[in-house]
């Protein structure tokens, strides 16, 4: 995480989102306040990770994904607007199966609570927005684990590989893809042969060029998404 040295920016992007607007004491918080950038592939939250920032996504894209006790993991979701990150770590919930990770290089307000909580936790309007930010997180893992049930694998796969392709180009190690889409190896190689049967993808010595970014789009239907 690298914090930015730019108040003119900070203040302009908090104005923006209505940052004041979500906080009664915003004035007294104002200097716990920082403009932060991660890189692309940089860990935001891991297991017991830190609990100093609570984190407001501002542009790029992250992926969420749940660490089960069997070592493998699963695709929860991608964020590709505004969100709150942390808001379960604020209430000091384990959230040691959660990883999120910048998918590309991503721009955040960090609020620094280590000094703050307990006045946080006294501020009613605050409150409000963070139990609607839990709220709307519960919607979407019930909405993303009915399509880890009852969508193909052939829209799950294509979803992802819309959301991390770089200049249509996939890279990806196909093995911990398996498990992220709760599938097995075998299955998903299949499907990305058919893909390549269809047009829709080319395979290179590194990965897969996408050939027909519409018709990836179509089976996607912005799964995972939000």
């Amino acid at each position: 995480m690298e914090i930015i040295q730019n108040e003119k920016r900070l203040n302009r992007l908090m104005l923006q989102y209505d940052l004041p607007g979500r906080f009664r004491y915003y004035e007294e918080y104002k200097p716990y306040f920082h403009l932060v950038r991660f890189a692309k592939h940089e860990i935001i939250y891991q297991k017991q990770g830190q609990r100093q920032y609570l984190l407001f996504f501002i542009t790029g894209k992250i992926k969420v994904c749940c660490d089960m006790s069997n070592g493998k993991s699963l695709l929860v979701c991608f964020y590709t607007s505004f969100q709150l990150l942390g808001d379960l770590e604020f209430y000091e919930i384990d959230t040691s199966t959660t990883t999120i990770t910048a998918v590309e290089p991503c721009l955040c307000i960090a609020l620094r609570i280590t000094s703050i909580r307990r006045r946080l936790l006294e501020d009613n309007l605050f409150l409000q927005f963070l139990s609607r930010s839990l709220a709307d997180k519960l919607t979407r893992v019930s909405r993303n684990n009915s399509i880890n049930l009852l969508y193909p694998l052939e829209s799950r796969l294509a979803s992802y590989i819309y959301q991390v392709s770089e200049n249509n180009y996939f890279c990806e190690n196909l093995t911990q893809l398996s498990e992220l889409l709760g599938t097995s190896y075998r299955h998903l190689l299949r499907v990305m042969k058919e893909f390549v049967a269809q047009g829709i993808l080319e395979k290179s010595s590194k990965g897969y060029i996408i050939k027909d970014s519409w018709r990836l789009m179509e089976l996607a239907e912005d799964l995972y998404l939000t």
